[in-house]
């Protein structure tokens, strides 16, 4: 019989490396297992990934904001700007998105009709004011609704009043202001707020009518008149966790995370209004 130290058959000490090794690469495939405390301590390492739908108007403060909810929350927030409308579109059309900030109510309430928002994270957030701009050297002088009939003002950029918030608040108001009927052939409708802004920057429009937190950013324009909050519309921009796509909870956690004070006061920094929560 071949001796216990034959070359042909295993010792003690091949034994246990074979037994170590062994224990090592079933440790690693369970590590590899969805699940078990080392994939959840992975997935700690890695944010998750928030896809942000917001209304252009939004998108210096929320630039702003993101490092720091993101560093409280552990996300990372990806951001898709543009007008309300098109964002809900998308939205509807494709449920690609985490949170939505719209620019007004009615956008809102369209996505939550296609049964994509999460009715228990909604919130009305902030407002903001209208302002009539114009080029910095700009020779108007406008003190009420009534001047821009002035024959001087042949361009009128709004954001397209038929769908984008900002828009359809301008022709709210010069509706108010009874208007809208005369003024209206004079309009030049862009894409969203920021490219109503744009034209004025450029001379391509005599005035805009813009948000207040729009006129705040641009050097190249100048603050013709400010709405009184009485003769404005309602400014309201709400704000949701959307269902259907990618993690819901951390989407809440964003979405409560922008209402916090810290929040609060960079919003009003940039020149927002923010609401009071409804009791």
């Amino acid at each position: 019989m071949p001796s216990s130290s034959d070359p042909d058959e295993p010792g003690e000490d091949q034994e246990a490396t074979v037994r170590d090794v062994s224990s090592v690469v079933a440790f690693m495939l369970l590590m590899a297992i969805p699940g078990l405390p080392g994939a959840s301590a992975d997935k700690r390492s890695h944010p998750v990934e928030v896809s942000f739908y917001a209304a252009a108007s939004l998108r210096d403060v929320l630039q702003d904001l993101a490092p720091r909810c993101e560093s409280s929350l552990g996300v990372r927030m990806v951001f898709n700007f543009g007008a309300s409308n098109d964002l809900a579109r998308q939205i509807i059309a494709a449920a690609r998105a985490d949170v939505f900030f719209s620019a007004d109510e009615d956008w809102m309430d369209r996505v939550a009709a296609a049964g994509l928002v999460d009715a228990a994270s909604r919130r009305s957030l902030l407002s903001n004011r209208l302002m009539v701009v114009g080029p910095a050297d700009t020779p108007l002088r406008v003190t009420g609704p009534a001047d821009l009939k002035q024959a001087s003002v042949r361009r009128i950029a709004l954001a397209n009043p038929d769908a984008v918030p900002a828009g359809k608040y301008a022709r709210a108001w010069l509706e108010k202001a009874g208007l809208w009927i005369s003024l209206r052939d004079r309009v030049v409708p862009s894409l969203d707020v920021r490219a109503a802004l744009a034209a004025v920057e450029s001379g391509a429009a005599d005035v805009g009518i813009v948000y207040r937190t729009d006129a705040a950013i641009s050097r190249k324009m100048r603050i013709l008149y400010e709405v009184p909050g009485p003769d404005g519309p309602r400014i309201s921009y709400a704000l949701a966790a959307l269902k259907e796509r990618g993690d819901l909870e951390a989407a809440r956690r964003v979405v409560a995370w922008l209402a916090l004070p810290e929040a609060a006061s960079s919003f009003e920094r940039f020149g927002f209004i923010v609401l009071t929560p409804p009791k």
